[in-house]
């Protein structure tokens, strides 16, 4: 940790965690330490820390539940900003056909759901069973079959690299499968989303529903990151893994689990390395076999 980061941010006032292991807050349960792991305490914390950043040129990334992501083993040179402090949930409008929620980046997706459920609000239940926070869901538009993040966010609360707030409506239009168009070189600290009125005990059964079925499919008594790579069109990425014959192949501790093809699982002390490795040849296997380029959907941060 270099001394002059620690003298840079001595002014603020979040918590701050030095030479933090991210191994610790990333499902996959790899990463070397951080220079620096801040939550910042609110907008003004975050503004500040932006501009302390802009002017020192220091590396950052932004890091929520960690559930998407693999981090090197080298750990990160730089600042990684934690936004789990933005848990704000409020209701700002109601009327007889919608209702709009202002969310905080920080907030977990099951507790969104789970609290809008028993609200009577219906919109998210496409988030039934999936992990990570509310903020990096809209940064790659997470959805299912059910639904995605870009059926319901009408606006974006963001701040820039100079610390200045910044606010954007946004449309389907504004998003593709697995990413977005407003968000480059910007934080995202909240949105606005619209939901609808619903039956609770209707949406509930469909939620046990959805979980029960991951739980049947998905490899969830090891750390993963979930979908490893985007559906290809016209495909299913775990299918061409299977068919190319490569369930459970493995690397050091981390295999594309026996379970699911599109699921690369760490059984206990893998490294960010071995975990690169199996998606390397992973993507080189089913282009040999089926002739088809896979892309990752997990992100990858290299050391450099």
């Amino acid at each position: 940790m270099p001394v002059k980061l620690v003298d840079i941010l001595s002014g603020l006032q979040s918590k701050i965690l030095w030479n933090e292991p991210l191994a610790l807050h990333t499902s996959f349960k790899v990463g070397g330490p951080a220079d620096a792991f801040i939550y910042p305490k609110n907008s003004v914390e975050l503004s500040q820390l932006m501009k302390k950043i802009d002017e020192h040129k220091i590396p950052y990334f932004v890091l929520g539940d960690g559930s998407n992501l693999v981090m090197p083993d080298e750990g990160y040179r730089g600042v990684v900003i934690n936004l789990s402090l933005f848990d704000e949930i409020k209701i700002i409008h109601k009327d007889d056909e919608k209702i709009l929620v202002k969310v905080g980046a920080g907030v977990l997706k099951q507790k969104l759901l789970f609290w809008s459920i028993e609200q009577g609000f219906s919109g998210l239940e496409f988030l039934a069973g999936v992990p990570g926070q509310v903020g990096g869901g809209i940064f790659m538009n997470a959805g299912t079959k059910g639904g995605s993040f870009c059926d319901i966010t009408e606006k974006i609360f963001m701040i820039n690299t100079n610390g200045e707030l910044e606010e954007q409506l946004v449309t389907k239009e504004n998003f593709s499968y697995r990413s977005q168009n407003f968000c480059k070189n910007k934080i995202m600290m909240g949105a606005i989303l619209r939901l609808h009125y619903g039956d609770k005990e209707k949406m509930m059964e469909v939620v046990k529903t959805v979980i029960a079925e991951r739980k049947a499919i998905q490899p969830l008594n090891f750390p993963n990151c979930g979908s490893v790579f985007k559906n290809p069109k016209g495909y299913y990425a775990g299918k061409l893994i299977e068919d190319a014959g490569l369930k459970g192949y493995r690397v050091g501790h981390a295999q594309i689990s026996t379970k699911h093809g599109n699921f690369i699982v760490n059984l206990g002390g893998a490294a960010a390395k071995d975990i690169v490795a199996i998606i390397e040849h992973a993507k080189k296997r089913v282009k040999e076999v089926h002739g088809v380029t896979l892309e990752e959907e997990v992100i990858i941060v290299h050391k450099d």
